[in-house]
């Protein structure tokens, strides 16, 4: 029988409103530090993590043009 890693029986954390904005703003770490690292692998996951870093991508474009 080969070893399996056990799979979470919990569903994650529903992704609070302020959650994209956080990130936008402050970037990975940031919301790593406030959520825990397992809850935004989950979330980075259901939203996208391509969308995410675009979404990001553009908010400091944008910033930066103010």
């Amino acid at each position: 029988m080969s070893k399996s890693k056990l799979l979470p029986t919990s569903a994650p954390k529903p992704i609070p409103p302020e959650f994209m904005e956080k990130f936008k703003k402050h970037g990975w770490r940031r919301v790593e530090q406030i959520w825990g690292k397992s809850t935004v692998l989950a979330w980075r996951k259901a939203i996208g993590a391509k969308r995410m870093a675009a979404e990001r991508k553009r908010f400091l474009k944008e910033d930066a043009a103010r």
